[in-house]
C-alpha cells in the first residue's frame, strides 16, 4: 500500500500551472444576480420546475432552490443548473438541503447536490429516450422519510443505479473529480477535514466536455402513481403537489484535479495512464492522489 500511494504521488507531482484555467467557473453567490449559469430548462425547452429560487433573500449569501415534484432518474429531467467543462475537473460545493422548518427535508427522495453531465444534443422539440449519460453526488433525504443521506447515481443510457448512505443534516461539502474514465464521489460534513469517498464510477467517455453544477429534486406523495411515462412528465409541471424540500448553496468551486491522466484511451484502459482506474485501490490512496 505505501508504495501504490508513493507511486501516485509521483504522478500528481508535475509543476503546477500558473493559473487554473477552471477557477473563473467558480461561484460564491455573494452578488445580486445570478450570472454565468446555464439552466436546463430554459437551454433546452423544457418547463420551468422550480417553485423558487433565488439569490442571497431567503439564505443570505446563497443560492436557494426550491423543485416542484421532479427527479433526475432514468429518462426524467429536474432542475439543473450547470457550467460546461472540458476535460477533467475537481468540482465542490458547500451545500444544505432542509425543509421549510427543519433539517430534514419533507417526504422521500428529496436530495440536491451536483452532478455531471454528458450534453447529448436532446432539446424537448426533439427528445428521444434512452440517451442520459451522468454521475452525481447528493444529500437529503432517499426512500425512508425523515431519514438524511448521501445519494450516488451513475446514469448510462438512461439506466440508473445508485447508492444511499447515512450521513449527518446541516450544511456539508460535496465533491466530484473527473480524472479521464474515473469519477470520484466525496462528500465531508462540515466543519471536518477529512472527504469520505461515497462512490467510484469507471466508464469510457470519449467526448471531453461535460455540463457540471447543481441539482435539485424531490417528490410528493400527492403525485398520482403509474406507469412513467417519461415524456409526459418532462412536458408537464405538478404546480399544486405537496413538497418540502430545500437547497442552499453556499459555493461552488472548480480546479484542475491535482492527478493528471493520460488522454490516450488505451493508456485509460490498461491503467498504466490512470492509476485511479484500478479498483483495488484504497480511500487512503484515493485521498493521496486527489488531495484534499
Amino acid at each position: 500500500m505505501r508504495i501504490l500511494i508513493a507511486s501516485l504521488a509521483l504522478l500528481t507531482a508535475a509543476p503546477a500551472v500558473a493559473q487554473d484555467d477552471l477557477t473563473a467557473l467558480s461561484d460564491e453567490f455573494n452578488g445580486t444576480e445570478l450570472s454565468g449559469w446555464t439552466r436546463f430548462d430554459q437551454a433546452y425547452g423544457w418547463p420551468d420546475k422550480l417553485k423558487a429560487i433565488d439569490l442571497g433573500k431567503t439564505t443570505p449569501g446563497a443560492l436557494h432552490l426550491e423543485p416542484y415534484d421532479v427527479a433526475w432518474v432514468r429518462d426524467l429531467n429536474a432542475p439543473f443548473l450547470f457550467k460546461e467543462v472540458q476535460g477533467d475537473f475537481d468540482v465542490r460545493a458547500r451545500v444544505r438541503v432542509k425543509s421549510a422548518n427543519g433539517d430534514i427535508p419533507g417526504g422521500t427522495w428529496s436530495l440536491g447536490g451536483l452532478m455531471a453531465r454528458v450534453p447529448n444534443g436532446s432539446t424537448a422539440a426533439n427528445w428521444r429516450p434512452r440517451a442520459e449519460n451522468w454521475h452525481f453526488i447528493t444529500t437529503g433525504v432517499g426512500q425512508a422519510a425523515g431519514q438524511q443521506m448521501t445519494e450516488t447515481k451513475s446514469t448510462f443510457n438512461s439506466y440508473s443505479s445508485l447508492k444511499l448512505r447515512p450521513f449527518p443534516t446541516g450544511w456539508v461539502e460535496l465533491r466530484l473529480v473527473r480524472m479521464g474514465m474515473v469519477m470520484i464521489a466525496l462528500a465531508r460534513p462540515d466543519g471536518e477535514t477529512k472527504w469520505q469517498v461515497r462512490d467510484r464510477f469507471y466508464r469510457m467517455e470519449f467526448r471531453p466536455q461535460m455540463q457540471v453544477g447543481l441539482i435539485a429534486y424531490t417528490t410528493s406523495d400527492d403525485s398520482a402513481k403509474g406507469p412513467e411515462n417519461p415524456e409526459g412528465i418532462n412536458r408537464s409541471v405538478n404546480t399544486t403537489a405537496r413538497v418540502d424540500m430545500q437547497l442552499d448553496v453556499d459555493w461552488i468551486r472548480f480546479s484542475r484535479p491535482k492527478l493528471k491522466t493520460s488522454p490516450d484511451w488505451v493508456q485509460q484502459v490498461t491503467g498504466a495512464g490512470n492509476p485511479m482506474a484500478d479498483p483495488n485501490l484504497s480511500e487512503e490512496a484515493i485521498l493521496a492522489a486527489i488531495g484534499n
